[in-house]
This record gives C-alpha cells, sequence and structure tokens, in this order.
C-alpha cells in the first residue's frame, strides 16, 4: 500500500503543493517586493501617510524657511506692479491685505505666488528627489533637501510646490487649501484654483481635515493609475513584472508558451507606459487607449502562463500518482 500522497517519497525532497500554502506564500513575496520597489525607505512611507491623512496640516505660513523667501517675494511683486502700470493696469483694491502692493487684487497676489513657486521650486520626480513613488514632504524638509543638494536648489513635484504655494499664501493672510485628484495635487482659495488644477476634486482638506468624494476616487483611480505607470522608472515596474511571472512558472512548462507570455507582458507594459505619453498622431480621439490595450496585453500574457502552469502541475501530479499507485 502507498503512504498518504502529501508525503514525500524516500530519496525525494519535501514539497509545497497544498494552495492555500503556496498562494498567500506567494502573495507575500510579491506584495513584499512591490512595496520596496515602490517605497524602499518604510519611515519615510509612514510618514508619507500620516501627512497624506490630513493635508490642511500640511499647510505652515510660519515656517522658518519661508522668511528667507518674504523680501525676494515681495520684489517680485513689485516688479510685476510695475510691469502692470506700464501695460495700462490701474486701480486699487481697498480689500487687498496691507502688506501686498495695494494696486494688485488678491487674485493677482495669488497668481503672483504661483508664479514664484513655479521660479523657485523646480520640478523633479518624487523617486529622484525622496527615492520614492510618492511622499509629500513638510516644508522644512523641502528646505533641508534644498539645503544638502550641491546647488542648493529645492526640488519638487506637484505635492511639495502646492505645500509651498499654499503656506505662501496663508503667510500672505489669505485663506488655502489642498486637494488632489489622485494624481495631481493643487492649492484652493476663495478667489481661484492654483498650481494646475487638475480633475475633479476627490479629497479635499479643510479645518476638520480630509474630506473624500469616494465616487469620484474610484473614477480617477484608472487615470491616476495609468499616469503613474506612465511617469514611473521603467526598471522598478520590471522588478515588479518579473517577479510576479515568476511566482507563475512552473516545471514542465512548454518554453514557447512562457517566452510568448513574457513577450505580452513587457509589450503590455511598454503599451501602459505610452498611455499619457504617446504622440498626438498616435493617441487621436482617445489618448489613454494605449494604456488600456497595454492592461489587456498584460493579463493575456498572465492568462497564459497561469494556465500553462495549471497544465504543467497537474501533469507532474498524474505522474506521481502513477509512480506511487501500488504495483
Amino acid at each position: 500500500m502507498g503512504g498518504p500522497s502529501f508525503l514525500p517519497r524516500r530519496g525525494r525532497k519535501p514539497r509545497i503543493s497544498h494552495w492555500y500554502v503556496r498562494i498567500p506564500l506567494k502573495c507575500m513575496v510579491l506584495l513584499t517586493v512591490t512595496f520596496f520597489a515602490l517605497f524602499p525607505n518604510p519611515v519615510q512611507f509612514v510618514r508619507h501617510l500620516t501627512h497624506l491623512s490630513d493635508m490642511n496640516a500640511m499647510i505652515e505660513p510660519d515656517a522658518p524657511g519661508l522668511s528667507a523667501w518674504d523680501e525676494e517675494f515681495f520684489d517680485h511683486l513689485e516688479k510685476r506692479k510695475k510691469e502692470l502700470l506700464q501695460s495700462g493696469f490701474s486701480g486699487a483694491d481697498e480689500e487687498q491685505a496691507t502688506s501686498p502692493p495695494k494696486e494688485l487684487s488678491a487674485r493677482q497676489v495669488q497668481g503672483e505666488v504661483e508664479r514664484f513657486v513655479y521660479e523657485k521650486v523646480q520640478y523633479a520626480w518624487d523617486w529622484d528627489v525622496w527615492d520614492s513613488a510618492d511622499y509629500m514632504p513638510s516644508v522644512s524638509e523641502m528646505f533641508a533637501q534644498a539645503e544638502s543638494s550641491e546647488d542648493g536648489q529645492m526640488r519638487e513635484d506637484c505635492d511639495g510646490r502646492a505645500v509651498i504655494a499654499a503656506s505662501l499664501i496663508r503667510r500672505l493672510g489669505y485663506e488655502s487649501a489642498l486637494v488632489t485628484d489622485l494624481r495631481h495635487v493643487w492649492v484652493v482659495t476663495p478667489e481661484g484654483e492654483w498650481m494646475g488644477p487638475g480633475r475633479q476634486k476627490t479629497v479635499t482638506s479643510g479645518a476638520e481635515g480630509n474630506r473624500t468624494k469616494f465616487l469620484k476616487t474610484i473614477g480617477n483611480i484608472p487615470v491616476a493609475l495609468s499616469y503613474g505607470i506612465a511617469v514611473f522608472p521603467v526598471w522598478r515596474e520590471l522588478i515588479i513584472l518579473a517577479t510576479a511571472f515568476a511566482l507563475m512558472l512552473s516545471r514542465g512548462m512548454p518554453w514557447r508558451r512562457t517566452a510568448l507570455a513574457a513577450l505580452l507582458c513587457v509589450q503590455g507594459l511598454l503599451f501602459m507606459r505610452l498611455g499619457y505619453l504617446a504622440p498626438a498622431g498616435l493617441s487621436g480621439q482617445s489618448p489613454a487607449w494605449p494604456a488600456w490595450l497595454g492592461g489587456l496585453h498584460v493579463l493575456a500574457g498572465f492568462a497564459i502562463i497561469r494556465w500553462s502552469s495549471y497544465r504543467a502541475r497537474q501533469r507532474r501530479l498524474t505522474d506521481e500518482r502513477i509512480n506511487t499507485s501500488p504495483r
């Protein structure tokens, strides 16, 4: 009589064959690799989540670093005022705060804040500045990062620029808040929207913290995900893709089918990256179609490798049953 099928035969190494053990282990490996490919610094990731949990708290009008910009900004306003006067602008706004030039309205002053931040804060991706897929820094962190850089230049993407702009606007005595559509972060005030308004607002900060519009959030997730894939370093994405692909492999799979699945996955990833980078002549009236096509390619590749892996395991189990059956 043969022993139970889950016990290894003499001369054979034990193997994990039960799906309820194998699948969770593989998921843990994939999640771990994905996390560290996106966020190599776990402590920074936790700090990022804390910052995102209340974006309104990120606005720091009294941050020490901003005081060094006061004189430069008011010189910028004076220069802008002269340009407007020379171009025929006239009239004073009696409701204007006393510190900025009185000839500029609140909306004009906030528009100059936007221009000033664009000049002072050079755009750079978070993975180049903070080595993470996403990170919303505090004002003090941005100034510390600029001091540590060789050229002293402050570099940030949309969320850092929005935090700086909102802080400067409040420093001038106006109201400001941060909003996001999951892909972009910008500033809203009673006078307008600044730092490049994005799509429908999904999260808005306020005195009581963040307010989330869940239906709009769900609707914005595909666009935000496609954009993130398009601009994220391809080598990090390939690490995640290769890990997922390797975890689905099984001994005895046909190499031609495996190669086809790998080709479809890589090709799909490249198409998804093209979703927001495609030339107008290629994208036409539907600029996101390469991203959807790429997603279908990746799904097709994983479907092929999943089916091939299943068939290979079934063949091995059949062979084991034959070898272990009573003679």
